[in-house]
């Protein structure tokens, strides 16, 4: 059986250029004797057919029928073995897929077998396969002694093991079988099922041809040709006439022509160096000659010759004359060759040569056929001009600087130049310089050459031209008079001006010869003069717009063109230095007047405004403003008319003048098909974008630049016509280079985002995808037409593809700059387009080839970009778009990580995009990771699908199976970019919550051993992986769910046991920020030190709450203290902003969870939390709003949990103040400023964020609970600062902007706290009134941009801010407050009366607000009624109706459903709402108190009634719904609420009788109980019976009721005594209110009997049930924790000296009512007097003396105690303002008091007063 074996050259190709083997892996790979065996015979190691080797291929493959039937027709045609071609088939299904030979029959079943499809693609596989053969030899051959070359060792040693002979043997072997290979039938039409094959087939043979004359030329140079060799390969030359006759011309078309050239060249170069490497040692090379000289010369001899035989005509003559013996024959048989070869242009066909692709593409090859041609042209030079005869010759000067373009060359020629004689091409510099300024042009070509080799060539070519030692021109005897004349010589005989100007001056008696010349008599001057003095002439000349210069107008524009061209490169080489001499600056000047004279030119000079514009852009480096200035009002450049247009608008063109450059596109360069100008154009604008960020510059150049070739140019490109294609692909690279440029600059720009609006939303869209999705096919069948593939401008196509794809990537990450990040743009729309026309574009699968591209390994790196990219970016499956199986997908991406030979950039891609589509791309997803889905049987309707993986290893799986045993066995390989890209993988199936794919890997018990094994190992700075395993175990801790695996809560126990080092050590290595370098940039990037803090964080965050154990004060600790410290060092230096946002946030959390454990030490603490409210004070403005919210938080916290210390401590307190002062300060300054920049209202936003300022009021407010009047200095600083002008300011300029409504709510808060604290009295002097009265008048509602409840708080505020400031002030601030009401009258009605209309917390809240600040304001009744008596009625008549509709509700609270009810808000609790009820009927109630004579007066002393006017009615009825706007009072509305209140009471007493509340200790438990605290549902019969109980609705707080209760009763019994002691009211009604009151009480004396007598009698012990109120003592911990501070601060101090504490802090729940309502209790039992009356006598039995005894002891009372937030706060006693000392009751408590209203009632009942 035949076994054959072909190389997968692609492959080899592609593993050897990228350089990303070792050597010892290259070594590896090519070192296998197949691969030389193939290298040595190339092409034929492709093995002719046989004919038993098809059955032999059927036997061994006999199920493989369709690839068989492939490769039987396919052998018909390419001659080659059936097996080889069966490996071929085989390579060509890797090609297209992935995988080895060995496994690529396995991608069959997913390969289109359709002969149709396979035939032309594998036989186009097979040629291309022969070309990478000879590009990998001529590679190998190209390096092999290039020292710098990282495999020069290897491929030195490939061709020792080859032989150069061999090779050379070979390959003209193989150039003469590819010479003589027939070309296919025409039945391969019909076979192929393509009509275009023979030609394909045809310019395959092209191509190998010239990759054999390439390596040829590279084995010419190496070592001569023997003769037979040389017969040999130039009789193949002859064969097909130097490339003319190749046997199949009718199957070349128009565009082949320039690959038959580039044989031409190649063997004419060959000659050329064949003939150059001939041994010249008069011993062999006479014979050698005779040789070969009847083969060549039967050639050369021949009558008709080419333009080819030129330079072989002059070189045999060459190698004639240097042998003797043929030298002799010189004159008679060879003198006409050299005669010949110049009349045929030698010098232009070799300038022609040189500058066609195959040698202008900086190839090796290019190299050696220029240095060959410079050596022709110096021996030409050292044998024939001597006389002149070469510089004469048409062409030698073009083709001489040709030559010296090249650095190398250029340097050889200055060596010349030292010579004395053999310097070669130097006498044509000096026949240059002889004739120079007569023949401007030799001279000024030869400096263009000389000024492009380079910086060193230029500095000799400055000094050269600085210099000149003669100046030619045309004899005039008539203008130059001559005194004497000795041979050639003669004498100047006066100053002679050649120049016609002082620039240049020929003295008299200066020398000069005369000759005849064939143009006429010249006269040389010896004078020395500067090249850039005769170029400043020309200029001049060419500026001549009066003519007064007689000269030819073109040749004097050509001969500026020359000398500009000389110039652009000068400058170009010694700007990069700035080198620029001074003797540039004139020329350079005048080439911008030239640009501007004739850019307007009818004919313009296009060549000549194209060098004119390069040498602007070689000056922008070093002037850019200057070349700016000069260039901007031209009219040669575009120009945008209007610059206030938007970005989209500019897109569209709009305000675009085009100007001259686009004139000159549209009329000259497109009809030309050569764009010279528009390229120089996109060059400048590419040379002021890299050089200069200058804004003018940006919006005047840049930016019509964009909008030019955006609009005109880009989208046009592909259609255009063009002189050559290479003219098409360099402004296509020019395009793609500057619009590259453009979106890679950071700072954003006009320019910039209308190129991102044109590339998303304009035809630039589709145009930038054509060129994306060329597909890797075709871009490789590009480049096999190139003669270079490594370097050069062949490698344009490919750069021209990664710039675009680049391109699509920026304008995809900026899309969020021009419009919203959701919208989908005509670019995303195309991407995945599935309609007929714009589908053929297959933009995915296309980018997804660029993976097999085998010439540029950063191209499928970059096409994995982009492909991440639409994966992260589009919401559609790129699965579909792929149009690939599963298995394919698998195939052709993951296979590739298990190729050892793969670069690790492109394997790093693949798994960042596999990382990726976890996240974006579920179809992907389960390919990757081989899940199948699979229905099961069911016998319900729907089929159930289940999700089942593959047990096979093929997916991702196996990789990260591989991961976690080499991160166990080795923790240091964790720094591999691969194993970080793995974890990357673990870390996003966690991030997306699809752990369920590693199932398989889950169930291993060590699973997380392996994976956490990193933390608990020696730490390697600069991973991610470490933060990615932090994010996963936060992740997993909190999904667990407290379910955890066994090895997972064993892994975290083992992480956080203090016995271990692993959390210290892991504390010490986060907080150090390791790899953190000193002025790191600021990147799109997170640092890896930053990301693991954040890690650390968000960890943080988790384990905090959902940690299996608890961590004790230890762990605590540890964490804590690094993390305060660390942020005070950031604080204190502020590097890196980001930092301090970390590490506040992180504090945050800590603090959050564990509140006063972060206190460790508390005095330390203070003084930490006093520095980091210093050092923010410093640099508050310079931080980030994130940061700036979590410092603040902390502080607030900190001052609150603190408190003792910080107050212990007069330093600290007093810098915390001032810190924190300033720090509002700042905030408001800032609120100021933005306020002043507010030009239009902006809409509102969805999700409304806290401003900060409002979170520093929170901290302020809290802070100013810390101070009493002890603190000395303070009150004088805050009047310095004056910030309370400030915040009053603040609120001036933000009451009735909605935008800053939580602004006003904390700066309201705040001025509370000012007004409560020892600062209030700077509040009397900053005219509270003038700021606030009138601002505070309610908004507008019907906008919409305000809503009632939320203005209803903002009042609520100012009204608890002005009572408090009554309450503190008394009568300085009454007269104001009396203002205030008179000025909102209106609103505080209508608040007082909310309660008829809403019944939610927020109205009930500003109508308690209102009368609190009643209550306050009653106690000044005689100057309010002065002052305003309007007002004070207005408010009494509304706190009536307000009162009767409390009672109302709170009657029918259990008729939730009643529709005359107000609608209750849902999301409000009724008990609360409820509670808040009797809080406003308790308030009403005290506010009537003050209209209602006083009960003790009315009891005990003559009283004028007729001064009282009555406030209830006489009517006895249960209240109902009125629909008035003041529905009156009622006695039946007061004794209904009497007789309700007394049912909730009795209910609370009934409740703590069942308790266990039988002593004095357990009725304090019972008392102090939280209100919202259920009470027991035990219920009694009769006076506590079950209808009873129901009818007063749900459960009150019993110390709200008992207040309630007292004040009502109070108020009716008032009422009551006002009545019937009234002499003007009729005996009947007051017997009616008797009878009604003996009735309706009943329940009230019952309850006083049963419950308070009764009870009274039951307990021997002392006290009365004084109703949840008892005496509170002083805190011991509290008190302990100040003495302790005071010890550490003065360890002298005595326990007698300090300072008595502080009163108990109020529960920041508490409302200021509270507050108010405790002082006004507490001001009325002060003024209460000690001396004990005599009990009033009545009717009902009086209790024994003991107790009386014990009911005299004075209590605290109950409102003191008070800690409810959704209770009755400020429920007080009723006591009398007035004490008459006719007064026989004192009342002692709660109980006695309702035992004297019962007294009181059944006086007033069984009485005549």
């Amino acid at each position: 059986m035949t076994t054959a074996t072909v190389c997968y050259w692609k492959q080899l190709w592609r593993w050897t250029t990228s350089n990303s083997l070792s050597s010892e892996e290259l070594t590896a790979v090519l070192h296998k004797k197949e691969i030389i065996d193939a290298l040595r015979e190339g092409l034929a190691s492709y093995k002719p057919w046989k004919k038993e080797g098809y059955a032999q291929l059927q036997t061994k493959h006999a199920d493989q029928t369709s690839l068989l039937n492939v490769v039987h027709t396919l052998q018909n045609y390419m001659d080659v073995d059936c097996f080889q071609i069966w490996e071929i088939l085989k390579h060509y299904l890797c090609d297209i897929s992935y995988g080895t030979t060995a496994n690529a029959l396995k991608n069959v079943a997913f390969v289109d077998t359709r002969p149709t499809f396979l035939l032309p693609n594998i036989w186009n596989f097979y040629y291309a396969e022969r070309l990478f053969l000879l590009k990998l030899l001529q590679y190998i051959l190209q390096h092999k002694d290039d020292r710098s070359h990282k495999y020069q060792a290897q491929f030195s040693k490939i061709i020792n093991d080859i032989g150069l002979d061999k090779l050379r043997e070979s390959l003209i072997d193989q150039f003469e079988k590819v010479l003589y290979t027939a070309p296919p039938p025409r039945r391969i039409h019909n076979e192929f099922s393509s009509d275009t094959v023979r030609q394909e087939w045809a310019e395959f043979k092209l191509r190998e041809k010239v990759a054999l004359l390439q390596n040829i030329l590279l084995l010419a140079v190496e070592k001569p040709f023997t003769d037979a060799d040389f017969i040999k390969l130039f009789s193949l030359y002859k064969k097909h006439n130097f490339g003319k006759n190749l046997g199949y011309n009718e199957l070349l078309e128009q565009e082949h022509k320039e690959l038959c050239m580039r044989l031409m060249y190649l063997e004419t170069c060959i000659f050329m160096v064949m003939l150059a490497k001939v041994d010249k040692s008069q011993d062999k090379l006479p014979a050698w000659i005779n040789k070969t000289k009847e083969v060549v010369e039967s050639e050369l001899r021949q009558l008709q010759l080419s333009p080819e035989h030129s330079p072989m005509l002059m070189a045999w003559m060459l190698l004639l004359l240097q042998s003797n013996e043929h030298a002799k024959l010189f004159e008679s048989q060879y003198h006409h060759f050299g005669a010949t070869a110049l009349k045929m242009r030698l010098f232009e066909f070799l300038h022609a040569m040189l500058s066609s692709p195959v040698f202008s593409d900086r190839s090796p090859c290019a190299s050696l056929a220029r240095s060959y041609t410079f050596r022709f042209l110096n021996e030409l030079c050292d044998r024939f001009d001597g006389d002149g005869t070469i510089s004469n010759q048409p062409g030698v000067m073009p083709l001489c600087s040709l030559l010296l373009e090249t650095e190398e060359l250029s340097t050889e020629f200055w060596k010349l130049t030292q010579k004395e004689e053999g310097n070669g091409v130097v006498s044509l510099w000096n026949t240059a310089l002889e004739f120079f300024p007569h023949n401007f042009s030799s001279l000024s070509v030869l400096s263009a050459g000389l000024a492009k080799g380079g910086v060193n060539s230029v500095r000799n070519l400055v000094a050269e031209l600085k210099s000149l030692p003669v100046y030619t021109e045309i004899f005039n005897p008539n203008t130059v008079p001559i005194m004497a004349m000795n041979s050639e010589e003669a004498v100047i005989g006066r100053d002679h001006y050649p120049l016609g100007g002082p620039t240049y001056r020929i003295e008299a008696g200066s020398k000069a010869t005369i000759m005849e010349r064939k143009e006429g008599t010249m006269i040389h001057y010896r004078t020395p003069y500067s090249y850039w003095t005769v170029l400043n002439k020309v200029i001049e000349q060419a500026l001549d717009r009066k003519g007064h210069h007689q000269h030819d107008i073109s040749m004097t524009l050509q001969r500026v063109y020359e000398g500009t061209k000389v110039l652009k490169r000068v400058l170009k080489a010694l700007v990069e230095y700035k080198e620029i001499p001074k003797m540039l600056v004139e020329p350079s000047e005048g080439v911008f007047d030239v640009l501007v004279r004739f850019m307007k030119a009818e004919t313009p000079p296009l060549s000549l405004l194209v060098e004119c514009l390069e040498t602007c852009t070689a000056l922008i480096p070093l002037f850019p403003k200057e070349i700016h200035m000069r260039l901007i009002n031209t009219g040669l450049l575009p120009r945008i008319i209007n610059r206030q247009l938007s970005p989209a608008r500019y897109a569209a063109g709009e305000g675009l003048d085009s100007a001259a450059a686009g004139a000159y596109l549209v009329t000259l360069e497109q009809p030309s098909g050569s764009y010279s100008f528009l390229k120089a154009y996109i060059e400048m604008l590419c040379t002021f974008h890299e050089m200069c960020d200058d804004e003018r510059i940006s919006s005047e150049i840049i930016l019509p630049g964009v909008v030019l070739i955006l609009r005109e140019v880009f989208p046009s490109v592909t259609e255009w016509r063009y002189s050559n294609a290479r003219e098409r692909r360099s402004l296509l690279h020019l395009c793609s280079k500057f619009l590259n440029l453009l979106l890679q600059q950071t700072n954003r720009s006009v320019a910039k985002d209308t190129c991102v609006f044109s590339l998303l939303y304009t035809e630039n869209a589709l145009e930038l995808l054509k060129i994306v999705s060329i597909g890797n096919s075709q871009l490789e069948r590009m480049m096999h037409g190139e003669t270079n593939w490594t370097s050069g401008e062949c490698t344009q196509h490919v750069t021209t593809v990664q710039r675009c794809v680049a391109i699509i990537m920026f304008a995809l990450r900026l899309k969020s700059t021009v419009t919203s990040a959701s919208e989908v743009t005509p670019l995303e729309h195309l991407v995945f387009a599935q309609n007929t026309q714009k589908g053929a574009l297959r933009v995915v699968p296309r980018v997804a080839s660029y993976i097999n591209h085998a010439f540029n390994k950063s191209l499928p790196v970059l096409a994995f970009r982009l492909l991440k990219k639409f994966a992260h970016g589009f919401q559609m499956s790129l699965f579909a778009a792929l149009d690939m199986t599963a298995h394919q997908v698998r195939v052709m991406f993951l296979d590739r990580l298990s190729d050892k030979h793969e670069t690790t950039e492109l394997k790093v891609a693949i798994l960042e995009f596999v990382t990726t589509c976890i996240a974006n791309q579920p179809g992907l997803t389960e390919a990757f990771f081989n899940i199948s889905h699979e229905k099961m049987d069911t016998t319900g309707k729907d089929d159930k699908v289940q999700i089942k993986q593959d047990e096979s290893v093929e997916g991702v799986l196996s990789y990260m199976a591989d991961y976690l045993g080499t991160v166990k066995a080795d923790p240091k390989l964790l720094d591999s970019p691969l194993l970080s890209c793995i974890m990357g993988l673990f870390h996003a199936l966690w991030k997306n919550n699809m752990q369920i794919l590693i199932k398989k890997l889950r169930e291993n018990p060590k699973f997380w051993e392996h994976m956490t094994s990193p933390l608990f190992s020696e730490i390697q700075p600069g991973l991610n992986t470490y933060a990615q395993i932090f994010n996963v175990l936060g992740i997993e801790l909190f999904v667990s769910r407290e379910k955890y695996e066994s090895g997972f809560k064993d892994m975290l126990e083992k992480f956080f046991d203090t016995s271990n080092n692993y959390l210290d050590t892991w504390i010490g290595y986060i907080f150090s920020f390791k790899c953190r370098t000193e002025g790191e940039q600021m990147v799109d990037r997170v640092p890896v030190w930053l990301g693991l803090l954040t890690s650390w964080k968000d960890f943080t965050t988790i384990f905090c709450k959902c940690l299996p154990f608890s961590l004790n004060i230890a762990h605590k600790a540890k964490m804590v203290a690094p993390c305060m410290t660390a942020l005070l060092n950031e604080l204190d230096e502020l590097k890196d902003g980001r930092l301090v946002v970390i590490l506040a946030e992180l504090y945050v959390i800590m603090l959050a969870n564990w509140k006063e454990d972060c206190f460790e030490n508390r005095k330390a603490s203070a003084k930490q939390i006093d520095n980091l409210l210093t050092n923010t004070a410093i640099v508050y403005e310079c931080l980030h709003p994130r940061a700036v919210r979590a410092i603040l938080s902390i502080g607030t916290v900190a001052i609150s949990t603190l408190d003792y210390e910080i107050k212990g401590n007069s330093d600290i307190a007093q810098s915390v103040i001032r810190s924190v002062t300033n720090i509002n300060s700042l905030e408001l300054e800032k609120l100021f400023n933005d306020m002043k920049e507010e030009s239009a209202p902006k809409l509102k936003e969805k999700s409304e964020e806290i401003p900060t300022v409002v979170l520093s009021l929170a901290m302020l407010e809290q802070c100013l609970e810390l101070y009493d009047n002890m603190s000395v200095g303070l009150p004088q600083w805050f009047q310095s600062t004056r910030f309370i002008n400030k915040l009053l300011c603040c609120l001036q300029n933000c009451l009735h902007n909605r935008r800053h409504y939580h602004t006003c709510l904390a700066a309201l808060r705040c001025l509370t706290a000012y007004a409560r604290g020892p600062f209030a009295n700077e509040l009397l002097m900053s005219d509270v009134d003038q700021f606030l009265w009138l601002k505070l008048l309610p908004p507008k509602f019907e906008n919409g941009s305000w809503k009632p409840e939320e203005w209803w708080r903002v009042y609520g505020h100012s009204l608890d801010f002005i009572s408090m400031m009554v309450m503190k002030h008394g009568q300085f601030f009454a007269g104001d407050a009396i203002t205030f009401v008179g000025v909102h009258l209106e609103h505080l009605v209508e608040a007082v009366l909310l309660p008829r209309q809403f019944v939610n917390l927020d109205a009930l809240n500003l109508c308690a607000s209102s009368l609190n600040l009643v209550v306050q304001l009653v106690k000044y009744e005689s100057r309010w009624r002065i002052e305003n008596i309007n007002s004070m009625m207005a408010i009494m008549r509304s706190i009536s109706a307000c009162l009767y509709q409390c009672v109302t509700l709170i009657l029918r609270s259990r008729r939730s459903s009643d529709p005359a009810l107000p609608p209750l808000d849902e999301n409000q609790q009724s008990p609360t709402i409820l509670h808040r009820i009797l809080e406003i009927l308790h308030m009403a109630t005290l506010c009537l108190h003050s209209f209602s004579p006083s009960l003790l007066a009315l009891l005990a002393a003559p009283v004028d009634v007729e001064r009282w006017q009555p406030l209830v009615e006489l009517h006895f009825g249960a209240p109902k719904i009125s629909y008035e706007p003041c529905p009156q009072l009622t006695f039946g509305t007061l004794l209904a609420a009497v007789c309700m209140l007394t049912r909730s009471l009795n209910h609370a007493y009934h409740s703590e009788e069942s308790s266990v509340a039988r002593s004095p200790r357990g009725r304090r438990r019972a008392c102090s109980c939280s209100p919202g605290e259920p009470r027991r549902a035990n219920r009694s019969e009769s006076l506590t019976s079950i209808s009873s109980q129901t009818s007063v609705g749900p459960l009150l707080n019993d110390r709200l009721v008992a207040g309630a209760l007292e004040a009502t009763a109070t108020l009716a019994a008032s009422q009551a005594l006002l009545v019937v002691r009234d002499p003007n009211v009729p005996s009947r009604h007051k017997q009616h209110v008797r009878r009604e009151l003996a009735s309706e009480l009943a329940l009230f004396h019952d309850f006083v009997r049963k419950r308070i007598l009764c009870g009274a009698h039951a307990r021997s012990h002392l006290a009365r049930n004084h109703l949840g109120a008892w005496p509170l003592p002083a805190n011991e911990e509290e008190f302990k924790r100040i003495q302790e501070v005071q010890r550490e601060r003065n360890p002298t101090m005595d326990e007698e000296s300090l300072p008595p504490p502080p009163p108990p802090k109020r529960a920041s729940q508490d409302s200021m009512r509270e507050y108010i309502l405790r002082k006004h209790y507490l001001d009325k039992c002060a003024q209460t007097p000690t001396k004990e009356p005599s009990p009033v006598s009545h009717s009902t039995p009086a209790p024994d003396k003991k107790k009386e005894v014990s009911r005299s002891s004075k209590r605290v009372s109950w409102a003191e105690t008070t800690t409810s937030d959704e209770s009755l706060e400020t429920s007080l006693e009723a006591i009398e303002s007035v004490y008459s000392n006719l007064t026989d009751v004192q009342i002692n408590n709660d109980e006695d008091y309702f035992h004297f209203m019962s007294v009181v009632f059944l006086y007033i009942c069984q009485n005549e007063l």
